[in-house]
């Protein structure tokens, strides 16, 4: 299994409204179009700016070669509403160089000392270009108050509706690979509403939650690629669901900063009688090859890492099965299970055991900031995962 998450180094959102407004601390970031509070008959736009390191990027794609690497934008939301039948969001590559800041919407007076609609670093200095843009860059903005920011005209999208989950979950592969091979610098990226967000027609708001957030739902670039190895050796496979799962090496409490190689043991329930001088019950048998596990948040049910056909494959050795975890994108001082899906012949089955639970302790002497530091005298989980 490769399931690897990064986390922003900064986001903010900036508001058309509020020209020199920072909102770079707040909990939430804002995508939304609503009646100006401040221009008479016109409406206002809200958009997220938001950067990941360059050189975890790098070192994730450089580390997985040959394998292929996909790479999901994601962002959970905290509230959604006005959302007519069909929208779409739109997601640029920025292209100028921005500063987080220290400001919330709600700071009174406003706190300017970073990004704005405006201004790239803070008020009165470094504006957002709005005319005399380089080749494949542009921009887009109210007409009373020019800014939005700039941003290259590659991008992705992805579309609501009223049944679909209003979570952001896209592929954005192609954007990072123009990051990693340097064809365009690593400013992050802005994210916004499609069509005009400047008529007053079909107002809606998107409310995600942000890295400063004090739930277990903050933003993250989520790396996925094929890290499966099988090789079952004298192991047979098991051919129908009679069996016994254990994970055989779950240590139940796991530091924030681990890669743990965790075994997947399966015997038969009911093994049939041969002449042999040790129990039957401690012969090891494997899973076919169409085997997957995900990771469940055991308070809110809510699947942290789903099944994947190619991410979340397990692997096997002589031993038992097993899969590699990265802790990192799991919430310090929480519970999670594991579930194991097998598909045997034509029949999908599900194991959940009591030893599937573990949880998660934060590490004081790691952090996200420093998990690509080879310098670093602490080894880290990637590092750990990639010197085996």
């Amino acid at each position: 299994m490769a399931v690897y998450k990064v986390f922003p180094t900064k986001d903010a959102t900036i508001f058309s409204d509020y020209p020199s407004l920072n909102s770079g601390i707040d909990e939430i970031l804002d995508v939304t179009k609503q009646l100006s509070r401040v221009y008479d008959g016109e409406s206002s736009a809200r958009r997220i700016l938001m950067q990941f390191d360059q050189s975890q990027i790098k070192s994730i794609i450089n580390n997985a070669n040959p394998s292929p690497v996909t790479a999901s934008l994601v962002l959970y939301a905290a509230n959604v509403s006005g959302l007519p039948s069909d929208i779409k969001l739109i997601i640029n590559p920025i292209s100028q160089s921005w500063n987080m800041g220290t400001g919330r919407y709600s700071d009174i007076p406003i706190v300017s000392d970073g990004v704005s609609w405006k201004f790239r670093s803070s008020s009165g200095s470094n504006a957002w270009d709005t005319t005399g843009f380089a080749s494949g860059v542009t921009a887009s903005y109210t007409g009373s108050n020019s800014g939005g920011g700039t941003f290259y005209t590659s991008s992705v999208t992805q579309s609501f509706n009223f049944y679909t989950s209003k979570d952001i979950n896209v592929n954005i592969t192609n954007l990072v690979n123009l990051w990693y091979s340097e064809s365009i610098e690593n400013n992050g990226l802005i994210i916004r509403l499609s069509g005009s967000e400047f008529t007053t027609s079909s107002l809606y708001d998107f409310n995600f939650f942000s890295r400063d957030t004090n739930t277990i739902y903050p933003p993250c670039l989520e790396f996925k690629w094929d890290d499966s190895v099988w090789d079952t050796g004298s192991l047979v496979t098991i051919t129908d669901d009679n069996v016994m799962v254990t994970l055989g090496n779950n240590k139940s409490v796991y530091r924030d900063s681990e890669y743990a190689k965790i075994r997947v043991y399966t015997r038969e329930r009911y093994p049939a009688r041969i002449f042999t001088t040790a129990s039957l019950y401690l012969y090891n048998n494997s899973l076919p090859q169409t085997s997957y596990f995900s990771i469940v948040d055991v308070d809110t049910n809510e699947t942290v890492i789903d099944f994947d056909s190619v991410a979340t494959k397990l692997s096997s050795d002589s031993t038992s099965n097993y899969f590699n975890l990265y802790m990192n994108g799991l919430e310090p001082d929480r519970y999670y299970k594991v579930l194991i899906k097998s598909i045997i012949g034509s029949n999908i089955y599900v194991f959940d055991q009591p030893d599937f639970y573990f949880k998660i302790t934060q590490n004081v002497k790691a952090s996200q900031d420093n998990i690509f530091d080879n310098g670093s005298s602490y080894t880290t989980a990637f590092d750990l995962a990639f010197s085996s």
